[in-house]
C-alpha cells in the first residue's frame, strides 16, 4: 500500500514519515548516531591521516581560537590610529559697528596646524605594537590549552571505547549465564541467589553503559564542535596506550611557558604606556598663518603673519599620569615574578602527581594481563570449577580494574602535558 504526498512523493506507509521529512533528519529517528554528521556540511580541515592531524585542525578551528584570532584582526588596525596626525584647525573671527557715523569692520583668520612635542605618536605606536604582541600571545596561550585539552580528550575517548567493548562482552556474558538458569525447570537456593545476583549486575551494567553514553556524546560533540570530524573519521586514528613513559627534567625553567609570555606583553604595553604619558609632560605646539582685514569707512587695511599657542606648564606636567603609568609597569613586573614562583610550584607538583601515577602504572597488571587471567576464570566457570559468585565478581573487578587504571593513566597524561606547558615546549612535543 502506498500513499501519495502533496509534493507529488508515492511513498509506502514505513517510508511516509521519510517522505515527509527528509534524509536528511533521519538521524533524528535512528537515536542521532549513523547520520547525525555529514562531513563536508561545514567548514572543516581535511580528514585526518594521523592523531597529529587532528591536534593540529582544533588548533585551527576551535571556537577559542577563532575568537583570539578575531581580536587579532581587529588590533592590526590599532597601529593605523596611533599613527594618524592631528588634522588643522582654522578660526576666525569677524565683527562689524559703527564709529562717529563711519562703518568699521574687522576679520581675522587663523590657520593652524598642531606640532607634537616629546615624540608623543611614536610613543603612540610602540603602545599599539606592545597590545598586539600581547594579542598573539594570548592566541597562543590559547593553542595551548586547546592542544592540552585535544590530546587529553583522544586518549579519554580512546579508554571510553575500550570500556564500551568490555562492558559489552560482559553484558553478553551475564545474559548467557542468566538465560541458562532461566532454562531450569526448579533452581536451587544456590542457584536462585545466583540469579538475583546476575539481574543485578545487568542493572549495574546498565547504568555503566549509560555514563560511558554520556561521556562519548561529551567527547563526540568536542570533537565536532573543534575539528569538524564525526567519531567514525577519527577513531582510527586515537593515540594508543603510552608504552614508555618520558622522564621529566628536574630543572624547573618556566620563562617559556604561554602564560609567562602573556604577561611579559602586559609588561610591555604598560612600559610603552610609561614613556607615552612621559611624552604628555611636553605641551603640543599650534603654530599657522593669519590674516586680518581691517575696514575704517573708505580705508582698508590687509595685514599677515602668523600665530602660535604654546600652553605653559605651570600647575602639572602629568606628574600624576606618569606616576600611575609608573606604578602599573611594576605591577606588571611583579605578576611576572609571582607567577613564576607559582608556576615553578605548580610544576613541582605536577611532576610529583606524574612521577607517581607513572611507577603505578608500570606495577600493576596490563588490560592484556588481566583480560588473560579473566579468560582463564571464564573457562573454569563453564566447565563448572569455579562458582557464580567468583564468576560474576570477575566482570565487576575487571571493568572497575579497568576503569581505574584509566583515572590513573589519565592522571600521568595530564601532569605530562601541564608540565610541557610550563616549560613552553607543548607547541614542540608530539604524540
Amino acid at each position: 500500500m502506498s500513499v501519495t504526498t502533496e509534493n507529488g512523493k508515492v511513498c509506502t506507509i514505513l517510508g511516509l514519515i521519510l517522505c515527509i521529512i527528509g534524509p536528511q533528519s533521519i538521524y533524528a529517528l535512528e537515536g542521532g548516531h549513523a547520520q547525525e554528521h555529514v562531513h563536508g556540511t561545514h567548514l572543516e580541515c581535511e580528514l585526518p591521516k594521523s592523531s597529529m592531524d587532528i591536534v593540529e585542525c582544533a588548533m585551527k578551528l576551535h571556537p577559542s581560537i577563532k575568537r583570539a584570532q578575531v581580536k587579532h584582526e581587529s588590533i592590526e588596525n590599532l597601529e593605523i590610529k596611533a599613527l594618524q596626525r592631528p588634522n588643522p584647525t582654522l578660526s576666525t573671527r569677524f565683527v562689524r559697528g559703527d564709529s562717529d557715523g563711519q562703518e568699521i569692520s574687522e576679520l581675522e583668520a587663523n590657520f593652524n596646524f598642531t606640532v607634537e612635542l616629546g615624540n608623543k605618536r611614536g610613543a603612540r605606536k610602540e603602545v599599539a605594537l606592545a597590545r598586539r604582541y600581547n594579542v598573539e600571545a594570548q592566541i597562543d596561550s590559547v593553542k595551548a590549552r586547546v592542544k592540552l585539552l585535544t590530546i587529553l580528550n583522544m586518549h579519554r575517548l580512546r579508554q571510553v571505547l575500550r570500556e564500551k567493548t568490555l562492558l559489552d562482552e560482559s553484558v553478553k556474558a551475564i545474559n548467557n549465564v542468566l538465560a541458562r538458569l532461566k532454562k531450569l525447570p526448579r533452581l536451587t537456593a544456590e542457584q536462585e541467589t545466583s540469579l538475583t545476583l546476575f539481574e543485578l549486575a545487568m542493572e549495574e551494567s546498565k547504568v555503566h553503559g549509560a555514563e560511558l553514553f554520556e561521556q562519548e556524546k561529551s567527547l563526540e560533540h568536542f570533537f565536532h564542535v573543534a575539528t569538524g570530524h564525526a567519531l567514525n573519521e577519527i577513531t582510527s586514528f586515537l593515540p594508543d596506550t603510552p608504552s614508555k613513559w618520558p622522564t621529566i627534567n628536574t630543572a624547573q625553567q618556566v620563562s617559556d611557558s604561554p602564560q609567562i609570555r602573556e604577561l611579559k606583553s602586559l609588561a610591555q604595553i604598560a612600559n610603552r604606556e610609561y614613556k607615552l604619558e612621559n611624552s604628555k609632560a611636553f605641551p603640543d605646539i599650534k603654530i599657522g598663518p593669519s590674516y586680518a582685514r581691517e575696514e575704517n569707512g573708505e580705508r582698508k587695511n590687509e595685514m599677515f603673519g602668523f600665530n602660535i599657542q604654546l600652553p605653559i606648564p605651570i600647575f602639572q606636567r602629568n606628574e600624576g599620569g606618569r606616576a600611575f603609568a609608573k606604578s602599573e609597569e611594576l605591577r606588571a613586573k611583579r605578576n611576572i615574578t609571582l607567577a613564576k614562583s607559582e608556576m615553578k610550584h605548580e610544576r613541582f607538583e605536577r611532576r610529583r602527581v606524574y612521577e607517581n601515577a607513572v611507577k603505578n602504572l608500570k606495577s600493576t597488571m596490563s588490560v592484556e594481563q588481566l583480560e588473560a587471567k579473566h579468560k582463564k576464570i571464564e573457562k573454569l566457570y563453564h566447565r563448572g570449577v569455579v562458582s557464580s559468585s567468583i564468576y560474576l565478581d570477575s566482570f565487576k573487578q575487571r571493568l572497575s580494574y579497568l576503569k581505574r587504571r584509566n583515572q590513573r593513566e589519565m592522571t600521568a597524561l595530564n601532569s605530562l602535558w601541564e608540565v610541557h606547558l610550563y616549560d613552553g615546549k607543548i607547541f614542540k612535543e608530539k604524540l
